[in-house]
């Protein structure tokens, strides 16, 4: 069945129309309780409720890998074929051992997929909340997953537009800088309400990702590819890192891992006194 490119480009206006009005309201109403302290407090100690982003995420990968699995004749999108994934990689070396850049590695992958008849599929997040520390680890999955299937990922953020919110997603940019997706960041939400977002989106998102080396695209130039800690989501460079599931934390879990639950375990260095952390 064809999809009607009119009726996807009303759904899309619609649809972005709504979530700048949402971005709006939410801006308005935090910028009216900024007057009672305490309200104030409370509102920016309350943590947001729900895994929706990571959650959405994965649906969407999981769909995109069920039409990939119908076109692919029952092979899944993940799984490595014998033949054509060696290939893949044995290219990919000769890439690298022949000093060619990554750009044109990329658009190699492409034309190999294109001449595998291998769908070209891409997920859009438009994200207006900040990030949620315990979903670092299900969107790094996520990122992974879609990496290893060559599923592109774009992410547009639209502030809310309160001076202490959040102006960039840094999970959204590690991300969209993994799978090499477009990053967008808008200015303020609550100045796009009757401005031309819509048609920026189409713009910048629309265009399949073998003709955006061709366009004057936003580009990811400053990411913190720092580790996160799992518990706090604190940017950090020095961690504890437990042996079993590669969870990071900024401090010593005291019993038991916050992740996996395995039990933590002190036991000496042989060169000296010093502690490391260990589970078993």
């Amino acid at each position: 069945k064809r999809v009607d490119a009119g009726l996807l480009n009303d759904y899309l206006r619609l649809g972005v129309a709504e979530l700048i009005n949402r971005a709006a309201e939410r801006s308005e109403k935090l910028n009216a309780e900024q007057g009672n302290d305490k309200e104030k407090s409370q509102s920016s100690s309350t943590p947001n409720k729900g895994a929706i982003i990571a959650s959405a995420l994965s649906i969407a990968l999981c769909t995109i890998n069920r039409f990939m699995v119908a076109h692919h004749a029952g092979v899944s999108a993940l799984a490595d074929t014998s033949y054509s994934s060696q290939r893949k990689d044995d290219e990919g070396i000769l890439a690298l051992m022949g000093g060619k850049s990554g750009s044109s590695k990329q658009q190699q992958q492409q034309a190999q997929n294109e001449a595998r008849g291998m769908l070209s599929s891409r997920a859009l997040i438009i994200q207006a909340s900040q990030d949620r520390t315990s979903d670092y680890n299900a969107l790094m999955n996520c990122a992974f997953a879609a990496n290893k299937s060559d599923i592109v990922i774009d992410g547009c953020f639209i502030p809310s537009g309160v001076q202490e919110d959040p102006k960039s997603s840094p999970f959204m940019e590690q991300i969209v800088d993994q799978t090499k997706g477009v990053y967008l960041s808008v200015p303020s939400g609550a100045a796009q309400v009757g401005g031309a977002l819509s048609e920026v989106l189409m713009s910048v998102f629309l265009p399949p990702p073998n003709i955006r080396s061709n366009m004057n695209l936003p580009k990811l130039n400053n990411v913190d590819f720092r580790a996160r800690c799992f518990e706090t989501g604190e940017s950090i460079d020095v961690a504890q890192i437990c042996n079993q599931c590669l969870s990071i934390f900024k401090v010593k879990p005291k019993d038991r891992c916050l992740t996996c639950g395995a039990k933590v375990k002190k036991r000496s260095s042989s060169t000296g006194g010093s502690k490391r952390l260990k589970v078993s």
